[in-house]
Formats: C-alpha cells, sequence, structure tokens
C-alpha cells in the first residue's frame, strides 16, 4: 500500500487536533505511528516499522487508521472504496414496492431512527436486503441494537457496523441475531464485573483487552473468584495482560476454583517436604555406614 500523509501548511512541527481527539481510543503503536509520520514525513511502512520496532502489519494498520481519520490517504484503500457496488437507485426500490421486505423495511426503520431517512439512506438499507441479501430479519434488530447502543442516529454509519458484523458473522436468520446480541449483553455485564476487580472503567478497556476478557470466560471458563485471586496474586504487576498468563495457566492444569490452587499449593509443600525427608533419611544413613577402620 502507498501512503501520503497530508501535512499542515503551518511551518514548525504541527500535530493536528485529531490527534488529540482519539488520545483515548488509539492505541499506543498509532500515536507513535502518527508522530513519527509528523515529524519526518515519512509514510513507508517497511521504514516506519523498523525505525519504531514494531511490525509491518502494525504500522500498516496505524497507517490506516489515520486514513481514516482523514490525516493520510491510501491509494488502495481509495481504489477499493470506490469500487464498491453503489446502492440500488429509487427506480429499483419502487418496483420492488410490493415486497414484504421491502415493506417491512420502509415502515421499522422509520421507527429505529425517530424520523423519515433520506432517499439516499433509504437505498443503501434496501441494498443491504436486495442486493447483498441480508435477511430484512438481521438488518432491523441490528439497525435496533447499534442505535440504541452507540446513541448514533447515523444511518450511514449504522449500516457500515450491519455490513461489517453480517461478513464477520454471516447471520441467515433472526434467531441468529438474538444469539450474538444475548451474548454481547453478556459480554457487557463481564466487563463491567472485571472492571470493579481491577478498577478500570469498562469504557476505558481496549478492543484487545475485552477480547482477552472474552477469552477468560468463553474459553477458560474462569469464575470471577479467579480472575480476582489472579489480580491479587499479580500484586503491582496486576493488568489485564499480565494476568491472562496466571489464567490461561490455571485453565491447562484444570484449576476452576481458589481451592484447586490451595490444594497445589498443599501438594507441592507436601511433596518437598517428602523429598527433605528422604534427602535426611539418606544423610543419616550415609553418616551411620561403617568406615573400614571400624
Amino acid at each position: 500500500m502507498q501512503f501520503t500523509y497530508l501535512k499542515s501548511e503551518l511551518k514548525g512541527t504541527f500535530v493536528p487536533s485529531v490527534v488529540f481527539d482519539c488520545l483515548t481510543d488509539a492505541r499506543s503503536n498509532d500515536l507513535k505511528v502518527i508522530l513519527y509520520i509528523i515529524k519526518t514525513g515519512c509514510c513507508d511502512p517497511l521504514k516506519i516499522s523498523a525505525d519504531l520496532d514494531i511490525s509491518h502489519s502494525a504500522a500498516v494498520s496505524s497507517m490506516l487508521y489515520w486514513t481514516d481519520k482523514g490525516l493520510m490517504y491510501c491509494q488502495e484503500e481509495s481504489e477499493r472504496k470506490h469500487r464498491r457496488k453503489p446502492a440500488i437507485t429509487s427506480e429499483v426500490v419502487a418496483t420492488m414496492s410490493s415486497d414484504p421486505g421491502v415493506q417491512a423495511l420502509s415502515k421499522n426503520l422509520q421507527l429505529i431512527f425517530g424520523s423519515s431517512l433520506s432517499e439516499r439512506h433509504t437505498n443503501q438499507f434496501m441494498s443491504l436486503y436486495l442486493e447483498d441479501c441480508i435477511p430484512v430479519d438481521v438488518i432491523l434488530p441490528l439497525a435496533q441494537h447499534n442505535v440504541t447502543r452507540t446513541g448514533v442516529d447515523n444511518p450511514a454509519y449504522i449500516i457500515k457496523i450491519i455490513r461489517s458484523w453480517q461478513k464477520k458473522h454471516k447471520f441467515t436468520n433472526g434467531s441468529d441475531v438474538d444469539v450474538f446480541l444475548a451474548l454481547l449483553a453478556e459480554r457487557e455485564k463481564v466487563y463491567a464485573k472485571v472492571g470493579e476487580i481491577f478498577t478500570i472503567s469498562p469504557d476505558k478497556l481496549t478492543t484487545s483487552e475485552k477480547t482477552v476478557i472474552d477469552r477468560w470466560k468463553e474459553k477458560y471458563n474462569m469464575s470471577f473468584e479467579m480472575i480476582e485471586e489472579s489480580f491479587e496474586r499479580a500484586g503491582e504487576k496486576a493488568d489485564i495482560k499480565y494476568c491472562d498468563g496466571m489464567l490461561k495457566s490455571w485453565s491447562r492444569k484444570g484449576y476452576k476454583t481458589p481451592k484447586d490452587l490451595a490444594d497445589e499449593i498443599t501438594h507441592i509443600t507436601q511433596s518437598r517436604r517428602n523429598i527433605d525427608s528422604q534427602d535426611d533419611f539418606v544423610a543419616r544413613a550415609r553418616k551411620n555406614i561403617p568406615t573400614i577402620d571400624d
């Protein structure tokens, strides 16, 4: 990919305000990369990855992040977006007006967004159904969920999320969506509880940290007691990444409760005592072995 930094015309080092606006959700590498680009003007991912000691993919990912924020331009990304098939036209929607799916979308989208959509946004939603072949009972609950979750009533933004989630999860009907949304709701409860343990506000958890927490509950099947135990044992090192190492090890050993950990300590202590006892016995036996002079 070929990137170009759209630098300011102001003289000297200038950090655009959008960088400061993104301090809360930009990753460490994102900030390192954009500050490097601002200072050097270099937009070569290979050189950036070498100079900042990060992977090439991490450099590209960060540059795409700032491309989305309007600070950079990516020719390949621009061409890819340009090649996207346009939304269906109003004429096509009109000819399909008797379709039950089109009727359901027209009726319910106004309720979800609280007002009539523009012709362009209406056509884009219809395109999800008629062109992308996403079922209506998938589109509507996802739209309702994301409008409620984000507080954003921008149809273009909601459409982008629906298309992305559908591509990733491949929902076939409303039941699939119900299961997925129930999982998201349960995850939010877990994030809140883990946030209490680690004294972190759930909305401050990064995407990668949430992925780790999902693994604790959904792969390792760890209880909150075990998560809290890992936090307490970590002491000053207590953070999501460090505790993940402990929980992964405990899961591999089959430990599910703090009692399992206590039993492990008891077992290790007893084993050491047995070894010490054996060593003491051998030492005493050697002491009592008669010499040639005897």
